[in-house]
């Protein structure tokens, strides 16, 4: 797993998610504190990069499947850093925006070509694995940075934040550029999963119309939704008087931090289970967890604790801290299943094509989830927010295994797929595997029935035979 291309594109991403997340959270103050913006102007501060993103994601990852990742994850990066500068000059909220939809482009290049990238390098049969690790460096940078990112603007100001941003974002697009191997992520020789040609997957028309498509899109935007919601409204939840009225913006802070960095801890765990067990089951229950979790949080005890830290007083309720980590351990089983369907999906549709269409879903969602939450509190108040999220994460969750069911034939085909290509890689009187595009719209003669867990069948964990084979690929 550790090969230079993975390594490099971790830290990277590490790094330029700690910066994005120490921006974010600033924007909507930035924009009602300092430059007296509208309310409808505090809201686009923070959703028009999913606007943007919703507009060029799905482009940006047929190119790249056409020509490559490499390039589409260094301009990514430039383009956001270019964003955080834009921010710094910016005197009115009109231009805040304009830049912040400028970062959504930039996001939209970065986001789903790294995880195709990351898609291509994992073997067959360890795609929960790889992407599971990898998913620790954004999630962890989406926890970490808003921490960061208050202080700096607390103690500095807010350009300080902006410019800290742009120049972590301009550091890793160097660092990618100069680092990252030449050559198509694929898997080419045994010791670096990284130097085959990319196939070029389908016709755009013939990827819309596959159940595989359909599955992926479903389960992306369900977590989107749910997470929409609950996290535009937890902070006010956490500091207003029509919700626990602790007055303790940090608070909010520690809790997405908790959150987040308990989800991304725990992949170590779920990731591998997630190439040993039943990835729909996995899904559905980290979808149970997590919206149930959600669901209660208007009745957890309102039981407030100060700590005394660095010479100041925290204010925190113990039961919500508590019920944010069970949030975060149900994301933890759900996501790195999912991320490994949409790696098998990508094999056939072309893995960039597949992460910026599911990028796609995902800012569709969190645009639904904030819209109609804010809906929510109009008419049924704050705590009916949280019902809502969770609903929605349980409604969503039996809408993605029925999609699932329907997608089986075209998992049972790549899975068969998957299985002849370690055994003619790893096994040199095999015959030559047909690619998994080929497998998906010609048949193998593969059913619905052959699918043990999918979708993973027992035929694609590499069998003791293989082993030796496989010894530079299947390490830790």
């Amino acid at each position: 797993m550790l090969s230079r291309s993975f390594v490099v594109l971790w830290i990277a991403m590490a790094v330029a998610v700690m910066g994005i997340a120490m921006v974010s959270p600033l924007l909507p103050v930035f924009v009602r504190e300092e430059l007296h913006g509208p309310e409808f102007a505090v809201a686009l501060s923070f959703s028009a990069i999913a606007i943007s993103q919703i507009a060029t994601s799905p482009v940006v990852g047929r190119f790249a499947d056409k020509f490559g990742p490499k390039p589409f994850i260094v301009l990514g990066f430039f383009v956001y850093g270019a964003g955080g500068v834009g921010f710094i000059f910016s005197q009115t909220w009109e231009q805040v925006i304009f830049f912040r939809a400028l970062s959504g482009v930039g996001a939209a290049s970065m986001f789903p070509t790294t995880m195709a990238y990351v898609g291509r390098l994992a073997p067959p049969g360890f795609e929960g694995r790889y992407m599971g690790a990898f998913s620790i460096s954004w999630i962890a940078g989406f926890g970490i940075g808003p921490l960061f990112g208050g202080t700096i603007r607390d103690f500095v100001s807010s350009d300080a934040a902006f410019a800290t941003m742009s120049l972590m974002l301009f550091a890793v697009g160097v660092a990618v550029f100069l680092l990252l191997p030449k050559g198509q992520p694929g898997a080419g020789t045994d010791r670096e999963y990284e130097e085959e040609a990319l196939e070029p997957g389908l016709p755009m028309i013939e990827v819309l119309k596959r159940p595989i498509v359909h599955a992926a899109i479903g389960g992306h935007m369900v977590v989107s939704i749910g997470w929409g919601a609950g996290f535009t409204f937890i902070a006010v939840y956490v500091v207003s008087d029509d919700g626990l009225a602790t007055g303790s913006a940090t608070f909010a802070g520690v809790l997405l931090a908790a959150r987040a960095l308990f989800t991304a801890g725990a992949q170590l765990i779920t990731g591998p289970l997630a190439d040993r067990m039943n990835r729909v089951f996995l899904s559905v229950l980290g979808f149970g967890i997590a919206g149930g979790a959600q669901f209660i949080v208007p009745d957890i005890p309102g039981v407030m604790t100060e700590l005394s830290i660095f010479g100041g007083t925290l204010v925190i309720v113990p039961w919500l801290l508590l019920l944010f980590l069970v949030v975060g351990l149900g994301e933890s089983i759900e996501f790195p299943a999912q991320q490994a369907i949409f790696v098998d999906a990508g094999r056939a549709v072309g893995m960039g094509t597949i992460m910026g269409i599911t990028q796609t879903a995902g800012g569709v969602g969190f645009l639904a989830g904030s819209m109609f939450g804010a809906l929510v509190v109009g008419i049924w108040g704050l705590d009916a927010v949280f019902r809502y999220a969770g609903l929605a994460m349980f409604l969503g969750g039996f809408g993605f295994w029925l999609l699932m069911i329907r997608a089986k034939r075209d998992f049972a085909m790549l899975e068969a797929a998957a299985a002849a290509d370690l055994r003619a890689r790893y096994a040199p009187e095999a015959r030559q595997a047909p690619s998994p595009a080929a497998a998906l719209t010609a048949g193998n003669g593969a059913q619905p029935t052959d699918v043990t867990h999918y979708g993973m069948s027992e035929t694609t964990q590499p069998d003791q035979s293989l082993r030796p084979a496989m010894a530079g690929v299947d390490r830790d």
